[in-house]
């Protein structure tokens, strides 16, 4: 029995897996320090040996679901959330239940020194999330946790903190602490569950520190293993620091003696000789008086000799100022990456800027607020205040009206501003888009329907980014419009 109990668990927890396998980023190549680096996660589930060193981890910003080597090598903006997910989605009892699961990394400015950055981490779930595995049947409400890291007054300083709303295992409700005070219940060999723990490597003087959060930390022991049989973690958040991440700026750069800058305060630094006086010219970078003697008409000095002076300089010479010569001007080849300055002949590395607007789709608070990177979604059918949900059955001829909000994702939700979203009717087994639905003050949604439409489901999406297909929220409602005789119409 327990020899088939096992397998079973073993081609649900594997299938689960697979489903993931595909979403799994790949590692950076190299990591250039000082740098800051982030995770986030709203819940995951480990099994040794059973599932060695892969973790179950479906909502998950920034990492790897990997239990040896879980981080990317840098910080980066990422967002990802669902509305719901049961693993496995169909066959036995879900192993994993999550409602509303959410996982952020941000990392501000994106582009500039580390000591200017500060790096944010925050995962949970904000409903009930539900976890039955080995013996175990754990729920979980409103669970979050968040990791900070910056630097204050050149020291580096990293903070976390988490917070629970209720959790229950096997049915025994387990005290939660006052304001995020840390718990550990240890009933060894049996099981250990903490709460708001903080895991502090390294500190502000070595050469790497981390800070890891989680809301609940939960482990099923075994007698006589070092290693739990299983480990569950609501709510985790992890910032890390890689070398001097508050190192001061270095100084500035200056030009070698008896050079001066070409263009003082510019970047880059552009070091020339100094001009030579009037009556004198530079020979191999020595500033020499040249005694020239009288030249007839039609020519010009050039040190000891009398040149003939070209009214106008052959295809590909240019005028020599000094000696009013003709001269062939042959540009040097400028290394991979620069370009010549035709004003001053020097290489120059030009860094392009990143364009932050392409594809955008609405905006944080106000028109002028910060770019949304991700959305969440509510419609319903209304009739004046008063709301019909997400199912609606109307006499043909009817206007019917649908209202909804756009909000931002996490646990801190702010409207979005003018954001396109995405109509689909669906009839007949057709799909129709439709167009010109965006969202007001407040994020607030307004669509009006057609009175001549027939029974259907109309699908509404948000995408941040309109040049991608990635939407993190839909919502579908259902349209039935019957005749005068009570007839469905189709």
């Amino acid at each position: 029995m327990s020899r088939h109990l096992s397998t079973r668990t073993r081609w649900l927890l594997l299938s689960m897996l697979s489903a993931f396998a595909a979403l799994t980023p790949q590692a950076s190549a190299d990591t250039s320090l000082p740098a800051w680096t982030c995770r986030a996660s709203a819940a995951y589930v480990e099994l040794s040996p059973l599932l060695q060193a892969q973790r179950v981890e479906p909502v998950l910003a920034n990492g790897f679901a990997d239990r040896a080597n879980p981080d990317t090598d840098f910080c980066a903006n990422a967002d990802t959330g669902v509305q719901d997910i049961s693993l496995p989605a169909t066959g036995a009892i879900p192993v994993l239940t999550l409602q509303s699961a959410f996982a952020s990394t941000s990392i501000d400015p994106s582009f500039a020194a580390a000591r200017d950055q500060t790096v944010i981490a925050e995962g949970g779930v904000l409903k009930p999330l539900r976890i039955t595995l080995g013996g175990l049947d754990i729920i979980a409400n409103a669970i979050t946790a968040e990791a900070r890291g910056t630097c204050l007054a050149g020291v580096p300083t990293l903070t976390g903190g988490s917070t629970i709303v209720s959790l229950s295992i096997n049915g025994n409700v387990i005290p939660i602490p006052n304001n995020g005070q840390a718990v550990d219940i240890n009933l060894t060999p049996l099981i250990r569950v903490r709460l708001n723990q903080q895991v502090v490597e390294g500190t502000a003087l070595s050469a790497e520190q981390a800070l890891t959060q989680r809301a609940a930390h939960i482990e099923l022991l075994a007698i006589g293993v070092a290693e739990p049989v299983s480990r569950v973690v609501i709510g985790e958040a992890k910032v890390d620091r890689h070398g001097a991440v508050c190192a001061a700026a270095p100084p500035p750069p200056t030009c070698p003696g008896g050079q001066i800058p070409q263009n003082p305060g510019g970047s880059p630094l552009v070091c020339v000789r100094p001009p030579c006086p009037a009556g004198s010219t530079a020979v191999n970078g020595v500033c020499v008086i040249t005694v020239s003697p009288p030249c007839g008409a039609g020519t010009t000095p050039s040190g000891t000799t009398c040149i003939a002076t070209p009214t106008t300089c052959p295809t590909g010479t240019v005028r020599d100022n000094p000696s009013n010569a003709c001269v062939l001007v042959v540009q040097r080849p400028c290394p991979t990456g620069s370009i010549p300055d035709p004003a001053t002949r020097v290489c120059v590395l030009r860094v392009a800027g990143r364009d932050t607007v392409s594809g955008e789709n609405g905006r944080i608070g106000n028109p002028n607020g910060p770019v949304a990177t991700c959305g969440r979604l509510a419609m319903r059918f209304v009739r004046g205040t008063r709301s019909l949900g997400s199912s609606f059955t109307s006499r043909f001829g009817t206007r019917t009206v649908t209202r909804g909000k756009l909000v931002t994702c996490g646990a801190n939700p702010r409207p979005i501003v003018r954001a396109r979203i995405d109509v689909i009717h669906v009839f007949n087994g057709k799909r129709r888009p439709k167009t010109g639905l965006r969202s007001r003050d407040k994020g607030l949604l307004t669509l009006i329907l057609p009175i001549d439409l027939r029974t259907r489901s109309i699908e509404y999406a948000y995408r941040p980014n309109l040049n991608t297909r990635r939407v993190t929220s839909r919502v579908t409602l259902r349209l039935t419009v019957k005749n005068k005789a009570g007839r469905i119409l189709r």
